[in-house]
């Protein structure tokens, strides 16, 4: 006989591929008018690998994404994702995430708008877009960035930014002091989770186990990580969050 959690992760499986069928039929639409071509959300493939990786290079420090080779054979795993903002056929900005099912959370690795079409509004839409389309699929995403190095003000006031973005689009600052492990050791970074809407609490042990699920699958090339999460393993705690729907009454 199926234990139940294994049907329950067939199901999700499941809801998964068909979430992904409704992508590639382009079913994800956002601001569309009768006069213009609508903003969407795409899912990408493979072929669209070198192009985003060329954005990477230029958008992020090197130690916060993954070499090529290595993402294209997390891509080819099916649980990693490349994620395309577009406006017609231009291209505003991308994402990629994790799906991990065990854990019931979306693992949103790295999300950025074009240098052209920022401060816009766009990544506002983007974040949105990303977690109305997983919605009903998984308990919150989870996300993290950089801290602020105040040795480099002007690197500070981009950081301290991304941090108010995120915050102002309802994702929570977890409480740990989580490392992000990168080949040559590991970046203190900020952990945020999103919840959905009913969400009120993450355990400990929930966060331990998303986490682990995020390390394995994603940063498994890196002997490490392991020591990193058992490092900072003790400063993860419950967390309880607001519940908007309270608050707006």
């Amino acid at each position: 006989m199926v234990a139940h959690y294994n049907i329950k992760k067939i199901v999700q499986q499941f809801l998964l591929c068909y979430n992904d069928l409704k992508f590639r039929q382009k079913e994800i639409y956002m601001d569309s008018t009768a006069e213009q071509p609508s903003f969407r959300l795409e899912l990408g493939s493979v072929e669209d690998l070198p192009i985003i990786f060329y954005c990477l290079q230029e958008q992020f420090p090197p130690d916060e994404f993954y070499n090529y080779e290595r993402m294209e054979q997390m891509m080819h795993h099916n649980q990693y994702k490349i994620l395309l903002y577009k406006h017609g056929d231009d291209l505003i900005g991308y994402a990629t995430v994790c799906s991990m099912v065990e854990s019931q959370t979306l693992w949103l690795d790295l999300l950025a708008i074009l240098p052209p079409y920022q401060n816009k509004g766009y990544g506002s839409k983007l974040f949105e877009a990303i977690y109305q389309k997983y919605y009903g699929l998984f308990n919150g995403v989870l996300l993290c960035a950089e801290r602020v190095d105040s040795k480099n003000p002007d690197y500070a006031l981009q950081q301290e930014r991304r941090l108010n973005f995120y915050e102002k689009n309802g994702a929570y600052r977890l409480k740990t002091d989580f490392i992000l492990p990168t080949k040559t050791g590991g970046m203190h970074m900020y952990l945020y989770y999103k919840p959905y809407k009913g969400i009120c609490h993450i355990s400990r042990r929930d966060q331990v186990e998303m986490i682990t699920q995020m390390f394995d699958y994603c940063y498994s090339h890196i002997k490490h990580a392991p020591q990193l999460l058992h490092d900072f393993n003790q400063t993860i705690v419950d967390e309880t969050f607001k519940d908007e729907r309270k608050t707006k009454k």
